[in-house]
C-alpha cells in the first residue's frame, strides 16, 4: 500500500503558490516535510479538498481519495471540547468515527490516565496536545498528516508523540509530518524533505556509524596512478543532528558562519553545526559560487539580493526574498567582490 501525490500543486491568480509535487509514500513510512507556514497551508488546503485553483491528484494505490474524509489531519488549533474530560473525549471520538478501541490503553499510551476525569479546560498546554495525539489513535483511516505536532512541546510530550507514531506504523499507517524545524523532522521521520518555492527536495540522511565508515573508506579508498594519489570528490557538506548526519547539497546552503570556534551552516533560516572547519568548507564550496565575504562568513552569491553600503567602512549583503538575512562584508573584500562581479 502506498500514498501517491501526483502533480500536486497550487496556482492562484496566475501565481504559483505550491510547486507541483510528485511523491510516493509507502506503508509503515514516516515522511517529514520542513516548510514555512505558507507552504504548509497551501498543501493542506489541497488535501482537504478546497479545489478552487488547479487540478491535482492524491491517490491510495491508484485510487483517487475524496478529500479529508479519507485521512486524518492534525492541526495545532483543533477543538478542545473544554467541558469534557480526556476519557469522555476519547469515548466521543470512538462513537463519532465508529471505532472500537480500548480507552484505557489509549490513555496510558498518551500518559493521560492520571487526569482522565479532569475537565479539558483545566489541562496544561502539553496535556491538551497529548489528548489531540490520542485522537489520531481513534481513526478509521491509514493516512495521517500532522502539522507542527511538537512545536513548543516538552520532552515528555515529544516522547509520547513518538510512541503514537510507532503505534500508527504498527497498524499499517502512512504518516506525513509538517514541521518548520528540519532538526525535528530528522528526529521523527524515516525520510525528510524540504518544501519551498523551489519545490520539494529530499534531505539526505545518514547515521553516525555510516558516517564513520564513510570517513574510513575515504581515507583508504584512493586511486593511485603514476605515483599520484587522486581522492574521490565529495560534494556534500555534513552537519550533525543528534545521532544522525545531514548531508546538504552545496546550493542548499545560504551562508556559513564561524561562531565561538564552531562552524555553522545556515539553511532556510535554521542553523546546523558542522564538524568540518571553515577552511575545508571554503575549499569545497568556492567552485559552487560561494565567496569569503568576511573572516567569519562564507556566502552563497546566488542567494545575495543586494549589497548595502552603510558608510565608507561598513558594508553588508542582504540575502534573497524569503530569507531577509544580512551577512557582513568586510572593507577589504568589498573591492574584491566588485571586481569579481564585474561592477
Amino acid at each position: 500500500m502506498s500514498l501517491i501525490l501526483k502533480g500536486f500543486g497550487k496556482v492562484l491568480k496566475n501565481k504559483e503558490i505550491l510547486a507541483p509535487i510528485n511523491l510516493t509514500i509507502k506503508v509503515n513510512e514516516i515522511v517529514a516535510i520542513q516548510a514555512d507556514m505558507e507552504h504548509m497551508n497551501a498543501f493542506l488546503s489541497l488535501v482537504e479538498g478546497k479545489r478552487s485553483y488547479i487540478t491535482n491528484e492524491i491517490m491510495m494505490n491508484e485510487q483517487s481519495l475524496q478529500g479529508c474524509e479519507d485521512l486524518f489531519i492534525y492541526r495545532p488549533d483543533m477543538g478542545e471540547y473544554k467541558r469534557l474530560t480526556p476519557e469522555q473525549c476519547i469515548q466521543f471520538w470512538c462513537d463519532l468515527y465508529k471505532v472500537k478501541i480500548n480507552i484505557d490503553n489509549v490513555l496510558a499510551l498518551t500518559e493521560l490516565t492520571h487526569i482522565r476525569n479532569k475537565k479539558n479546560k483545566h489541562l496544561t498546554f502539553s496535556e491538551k496536545k497529548r489528548l489531540q495525539f490520542a485522537r489520531s489513535l481513534v481513526q478509521n483511516t491509514s493516512i495521517f498528516i500532522f502539522q507542527e505536532p511538537t512545536y513548543q512541546l516538552d520532552l515528555q510530550s515529544k516522547q509520547v508523540f513518538n510512541r503514537v507514531l510507532n503505534e500508527i506504523l504498527k497498524n499499517g499507517g502512512i504518516v506525513i509530518v509538517f514541521t518548520s524545524s528540519l532538526e525535528e523532522g530528522v528526529r521523527m521521520a524515516t525520510k525528510v524533505f524540504r518544501l519551498n518555492s523551489r519545490g520539494l527536495q529530499e534531505v539526505e540522511l545518514g547515521d553516525e556509524g555510516e558516517k564513520e565508515a564513510e570517513v574510513k573508506e575515504d581515507e583508504t579508498d584512493s586511486l593511485i596512478e603514476n605515483d599520484t594519489v587522486y581522492q574521490r570528490k565529495f560534494e556534500k557538506i555534513s552537519a550533525k543532528s543528534d545521532d544522525k548526519y545531514i548531508l546538504f547539497d552545496p546550493l542548499e546552503i545560504d551562508f556559513v558562519e564561524t561562531r565561538e570556534r564552531q562552524t555553522i551552516l545556515h539553511v532556510n533560516n535554521e542553523e546546523f553545526y558542522s564538524t568540518v572547519s571553515m577552511k575545508e568548507i571554503e575549499s569545497k564550496l568556492i567552485p559552487y559560487g560561494f565567496y569569503r565575504c568576511h573572516r567569519s562568513y562564507l556566502v552563497n552569491l546566488q542567494r545575495v539580493r543586494e549589497v548595502v553600503v552603510w558608510s565608507k567602512n561598513s558594508y553588508s549583503l542582504t540575502l534573497d526574498k524569503g530569507n531577509e538575512q544580512t551577512v557582513p562584508l568586510s572593507k577589504s573584500r568589498y573591492g574584491e567582490l566588485k571586481a569579481f562581479l564585474n561592477w
